[in-house]
C-alpha cells in the first residue's frame, strides 16, 4: 500500500477507475508524454495490481514499446526453453517479467499521479465517479478499467494457473525460464509446469492447464507444485508467495452485441475491451498498445477516448480470428490426451513464426504452415470445427459436465 496521503482533490484531468495492468500503463505513459495532466486512480483494494507476474516475449512489443517499458521491468532473460515427452528447445527469443509490486511502486511515485485506494466506485458517468462514501470526483476523461464483466458474449475455453515462489536453501541450479514443461502427469485438459528463476535461489514455479472448466482447485494445485519442486531435488528454505489466476481462452464472441450492451460513452480497458491475445490470453502488449494511443490522442476526453477504444478493440478483434479457429481445434476439435502433442508439433515450427504468432502478428505463411502438414488432429475431424457455432455448443455442452481435475 502506498504511503501517500489520501487527497481531497476531487478534480482531476483523468480518472482510471481499476488499479489493474492496462490502467497503470495508462498512467505511466500519460505522465511520460504529458506530464502536466493530473491523473487519479480508484483502487477497491488496498494495492495496486494486486498480487501478479506479468510474463512477455521480448518479440511481443516493438522497439520504441519496449523502450518505455524498460524502466517497469523487473527480471530479464536472453533466452527460454520447452520441453514435451522426448522433446526440448531451446528459443533464443528474450524473456521478460514485471511484477504487479515493481509496477505499483513505479506509479505511486510518478507526480500528480494520485492513488485513492480501498475506494470502491458505485457510479460513472462521462465526466464524474460516485466513490461509495459519497465522494464525487470529477474530470473530462474517466476509464473504466475494473477487468473482465462476469456476463459477456463469448464462448471460452481457460488457461488456469497457480503460482508458488520460493527462497531455495541451496542454488536450484535453472538459469533460463522454462515456459512450459510437458513432460508432467497430463490432468483437466493440457497441463504444463512454467518456472521462472529469479535468482540463484529463488524461483517461480507455475501449475498451469489448458482447460475447458474455470474452476481452480488451488490446495489440489499447490499439492502438484511441491511435488513438482520435489522431484526437481529443490529444498524450499522459505515460501515467500503464491499467485493464481485464470486467463480466457476465446473460441468465438460476438464483439458488436458486447460494445452494444456496454454503449460508447464511456472508455472500457483491458480485458472489459476484449484486448488480450485469443490463444495466450495474455493482455499486457495490447495494454502497452493502447497506452501509446491514449498518450498520443489529440483529446482526452470520455468520448473520444471511447472512440479511440472501440475501434482498437474492433481492430484486435479482427486480427485474431485466425487465433481463435486455432483455439476451436485445441478444444474441440482434439481430445484432451491429443493436446500434448498439437503443443510439442507447434514447437518443432520455426522461432520467428513461434514469435510472431505470440505476438499475434502471424502472417498468410504462418497460419498456413501451422495448419498444414502433418497435424496431430485428422483433418477430417478438425474441419468441423471451423465454424464458430460449433464453439457455442461446446460451451453449452460443457456446462453439464463436471470438471475432471484428476
Amino acid at each position: 500500500m502506498s504511503d501517500r496521503p489520501q487527497t481531497t482533490q476531487t478534480s482531476f484531468d483523468c480518472i482510471l477507475v481499476g488499479g489493474g495492468l492496462a490502467s497503470q500503463l495508462i498512467a505511466y505513459r500519460l505522465h511520460a508524454e504529458r506530464p502536466e495532466v493530473r491523473i487519479a486512480i480508484v483502487e477497491r483494494g488496498t494495492t495496486l495490481g494486486g498480487n501478479h507476474t506479468w510474463s512477455f516475449h521480448s518479440t511481443d512489443v516493438t522497439t520504441r514499446e519496449a523502450l518505455w517499458l524498460e524502466p517497469l521491468i523487473s527480471y530479464r532473460w536472453d533466452d527460454q526453453i520447452v520441453r514435451f515427452p522426448g522433446q526440448e528447445r531451446r528459443l533464443s527469443t528474450g524473456y521478460r517479467s514485471m511484477t504487479s509490486d515493481g509496477l505499483a511502486a513505479a506509479v505511486e511515485a510518478l507526480p500528480r499521479v494520485t492513488v485513492l485506494s480501498d475506494q470502491i466506485a458505485t457510479g460513472l458517468s462521462p465526466e464524474h465517479v460516485l466513490l461509495e462514501d459519497g465522494t464525487e470526483l470529477h474530470a473530462p476523461l474517466i476509464v473504466d478499467a475494473r477487468g473482465a464483466l462476469t456476463e459477456q458474449p463469448l464462448a471460452l475455453a481457460y488457461q488456469k494457473f497457480f503460482g508458488l515462489e520460493i527462497e531455495t536453501a541451496e542454488p536450484h541450479g535453472e538459469t533460463t525460464p522454462v515456459i512450459m514443461d510437458a513432460t508432467v502427469p497430463q490432468f483437466d485438459g493440457y497441463r504444463f509446469v512454467y518456472t521462472l528463476p529469479i535468482s540463484p535461489t529463488r524461483i517461480l514455479v507455475e501449475d498451469t492447464y489448458y482447460s475447458e472448466a474455470p474452476e481452480l482447485a488451488k490446495p489440489l494445485l499447490e499439492q502438484r507444485t511441491r511435488d513438482y519442486i520435489r522431484a526437481k531435488g529443490w529444498q524450499i528454505a522459505t515460501d515467500v508467495r503464491t499467485e493464481s489466476g485464470i486467463l480466457p481462452i476465446t473460441l468465438a464472441g460476438d464483439l458488436d452485441k458486447h460494445w452494444a450492451e456496454l454503449g460508447n460513452e464511456l472508455p472500457r480497458v483491458g480485458l472489459r475491451a476484449w484486448l488480450f491475445h485469443s490463444t495466450t490470453g495474455y493482455s499486457l502488449p495490447n495494454a502497452v498498445r493502447l497506452a501509446d494511443r491514449i498518450a498520443a490522442a489529440p483529446t482526452l476526453t470520455s468520448g473520444a477516448i471511447a472512440d479511440l477504444v472501440q475501434r482498437t478493440s474492433r481492430k484486435v478483434w479482427s486480427d485474431q480470428a485466425f487465433y481463435r479457429l486455432i483455439n476451436r481445434l485445441l478444444f474441440v476439435g482434439a481430445r484432451p490426451d491429443e493436446r500434448v502433442a498439437v503443443m510439442a508439433r507447434f514447437y518443432r515450427l520455426r522461432q520467428p513464426l513461434i514469435e510472431r504468432f505470440y505476438a499475434g502478428r502471424s502472417t498468410l505463411y504462418d497460419k498456413g504452415r501451422v495448419l498444414s502438414g502433418k497435424p496431430p488432429i485428422p483433418i477430417s475431424r478438425g474441419i468441423g470445427v471451423i465454424p464458430p457455432e460449433r464453439a457455442w455448443d461446446f460451451v453449452a455442452r460443457r456446462q453439464h459436465l463436471a470438471p475432471e481435475l484428476g
